[in-house]
């Protein structure tokens, strides 16, 4: 249920899933916090974008005014210039920010991670978002879900070649993924955004982990 007395927080909302969340969030809530790096515009009125220091978030007091969080921040290893800037972004940011969100009070959190996530792979990847969930799950949050999509579906602003390459591909085999191999179908950030508000909203308190089937079913809700 939603109860529009809470103040919802979208860490990444210049991304594909954290734009999302906002657009959707601004539809649900008088107040919309984004949080981000760099200033970010938004044309609806209840969005308020407010830049922060990520490595001294301990720092901002933004983050005492907020209810509920959506992390959503992630970035590439070509991006990121290097494995310790990326490993900066996608695992220490999100991990320092669910913590100190905690400190001030916040319950409820959901946060983007990725399908085949392990703490113990050999690949930078899928090692920093399993490390990542890894830890959230110590957290004593009231509910906390982590969602692992495949390829995520949408117009990005930056052009990923890579990625383009990807989800042409997994637009022609995702008609054979079925069974166990059907968490890795693609899947539009949309929807994700939705499972998430619904999770945070609505959701039990524990902690969850969410792939393709179950995200488009509480997309749905």
């Amino acid at each position: 249920m939603i109860d529009e007395k809470k103040i919802p927080c979208v860490a990444g909302s210049s991304g594909l899933v954290g734009s999302c969340l906002v657009k959707n969030l601004s539809k649900l809530y008088p107040k919309v916090i984004s949080i981000s790096r760099r200033e970010i515009k938004f044309s609806k009125n209840n969005v308020s974008n407010v830049i922060v220091d990520f490595d001294n978030l301990e720092n901002e007091d933004i983050l005492k005014e907020i209810d509920h969080l959506y992390i959503a921040l992630g970035t590439t290893r070509k991006k990121a210039g290097s494995a310790k800037n990326f490993k900066k972004v996608d695992y220490h940011y999100c991990i320092n920010l669910a913590r100190i969100a905690y400190n001030f009070g916040v319950k409820r959190i959901s946060v983007v991670s990725s399908v085949g996530s392990n703490p113990n792979s050999n690949l930078l990847y899928p090692r920093t978002k399993g490390r990542l969930e890894k830890e959230l799950s110590k957290l004593p949050f009231e509910h906390i879900s982590i969602m692992k999509p495949g390829i995520i579906l949408g117009n990005r602003k930056e052009s990923r070649i890579f990625e383009q390459i990807a989800k042409y591909i997994f637009s022609i085999i995702t008609p054979l993924l079925f069974g166990g191999l059907t968490k890795y179908k693609s899947i539009h950030a949309s929807d994700i955004s939705k499972a998430m508000i619904y999770q945070v909203s609505s959701g039990k308190n524990g902690f969850f982990q969410f792939e393709f089937e179950k995200i488009i079913k509480y997309s749905k809700k």
